[in-house]
């Protein structure tokens, strides 16, 4: 679900730049708004594929638990196939996690150019986005904690402390912006 909550933060974003977009209030800033709409469309389409993905990688994962294991060698072929859809799951909600980083980035660039009555809708996109990126986060560390591949498990740590502190900055930036926007 951190796949579609991302994508309804990614259309959030587009509703805002098509309400903006052909105004001749914001004319200077239309070509601007057009490429940060045509990315956030982008964004949308491709977290909506990510939602389909994820079931898929959960699929294979709970097809390999079910895996026989009544001998030593069926036991060591589940745990390679158990190691490997572990891996691709916690490989699509990384995915979502980037993802939904590049919404609350394109939420940043919009809020200065994007129709300005539309500001609380900048808004909650990236509160939607950051929802989405935290919830793949969670669903990429609960794969990891089963993950063997300790450099593996390193790296992706590491990656998504650095998503999670980006985000936030920008994300509280951003809010702060909209409310004394806001308080005039």
């Amino acid at each position: 679900m951190a796949a579609l909550v991302g994508s309804l933060g990614a259309a959030l974003l587009c509703m805002v730049g098509n309400f903006t977009a052909g105004k001749p209030k914001y004319k200077s800033v239309e070509k601007d708004v057009k490429e940060i709409l045509a990315e956030a469309d982008k964004l949308k389409e491709s977290l909506f594929v990510l939602i389909r993905e994820d079931i898929e990688a959960y699929e294979k994962f709970s097809r390999a638990s079910q895996m026989p294991k009544d001998t030593r060698l069926m036991r060591e072929k589940r745990k390679q196939v158990l190691q490997k859809t572990l891996k691709k799951a916690a490989e699509v909600p990384w995915r979502i996690s980037q993802a939904s980083l590049q919404v609350i980035e394109l939420a940043e660039k919009l809020l200065p150019k994007g129709n300005s009555n539309l500001i609380t809708d900048v808004g909650v996109g990236i509160l939607l986005a950051e929802a989405a990126l935290k919830s793949a986060v969670l669903n990429v560390k609960i794969n990891l904690s089963f993950i063997k591949d300790e450099e593996y498990k390193n790296r992706r740590s590491r990656a998504l402390e650095d998503i999670l502190s980006q985000a936030s900055q920008i994300k509280d930036g951003v809010l702060k912006a909209i409310q004394e926007e806001m308080d005039g």
